[in-house]
């Protein structure tokens, strides 16, 4: 199995799908990298498709040091560096987007093109008050037990009627690869501390927002407001699509991404 030790000492699990352009694809609070699968299925014949697990998360180890969203995106910049890959089109969602920021703000010549799905920049109100009761409902419940109620704010009710089966099996792959409960924590936390809403009209990738229309884990308010930041940025609500869009509305979503690396010359 691929590890690359990064400067922080941490080993990331890392996997690179397909030929062509590099694509970067950074998941979520808690998620490992298999949540991108039907992105990388779709993706790897035009692209060279780089997944991984973040610190503390699936086959990845963690550091000594707390987690925060600039801490992941130093290890991601440290990924990157480890494998010789000096520019990137990147693509994020929830954690994985404000990683995606952090990492776009601090190394703006890496990023050819910037991706945020499920994103936000503040977690002022709503966003904040979910993310802490997030926190205290793995301070304490079982990991098994949390998942079940956690599903709730990231796919529609639609899904879970069409598809018992497939929630079913999302829950099992979600627990078996779910960080210890410290680091989930600190993952959430790190979801809270973000902060970049006065940082993001410096970004001058080419960037696409989207958001799930029954996104209720953090409401399209929060990525529009990311969208209206970033100058010339492109915004696109997923229908019907939760907080994992990206997951349940495959076929839209990997039709709006794959336009939008065309449009930005990704696709050769």
């Amino acid at each position: 199995m691929p590890h690359v030790t990064i400067s922080s000492g941490t080993q990331l699990y890392y996997e690179r799908i397909g030929s062509g352009p590099p694509l970067l694809l950074i998941m979520g609070t808690g998620l490992d990298h298999s949540v991108w699968d039907a992105q990388v299925e779709a993706y790897r014949n035009q692209f060279e498709c780089i997944v991984f697990d973040n610190a503390g998360t699936g086959k990845s180890g963690r550091p000594d040091e707390r987690l925060t969203v600039k801490s992941m995106a130093a290890d991601t910049v440290g990924l990157l560096e480890a494998l010789g890959v000096d520019r990137v089109h990147v693509s994020g969602v929830s954690l994985g987007s404000c990683i995606a920021q952090e990492v776009t703000l601090a190394r703006p010549d890496m990023v050819a093109s910037l991706q945020l799905h499920g994103t936000w920049a503040r977690t002022d109100g709503y966003a904040g008050r979910k993310f802490r009761a997030q926190i205290r409902l793995i301070e304490m419940l079982d990991m098994r037990d949390f998942y079940e109620i956690n599903v709730l704010w990231f796919i529609t009710p639609e899904f879970f009627d069409a598809h018992p089966e497939r929630v079913e099996a999302q829950i099992d792959a979600i627990v078996a690869n779910a960080p210890n409960r410290e680091s989930l924590i600190e993952q959430y936390q790190a979801d809270i501390e973000h902060f970049t809403l006065d940082r993001l009209p410096q970004i001058e990738a080419p960037t696409l927002v989207t958001v799930g229309n029954w996104d209720v884990a953090v409401p399209p308010m929060y990525g529009r407001e990311v969208a209206e930041a970033i100058p010339g940025a492109e915004f696109v609500m997923v229908d019907p699509g939760g907080h994992l869009h990206n997951m349940e509305n495959p076929v839209k979503f990997n039709r709006v991404t794959r336009d939008f690396l065309r449009r930005v010359g990704g696709v050769p």
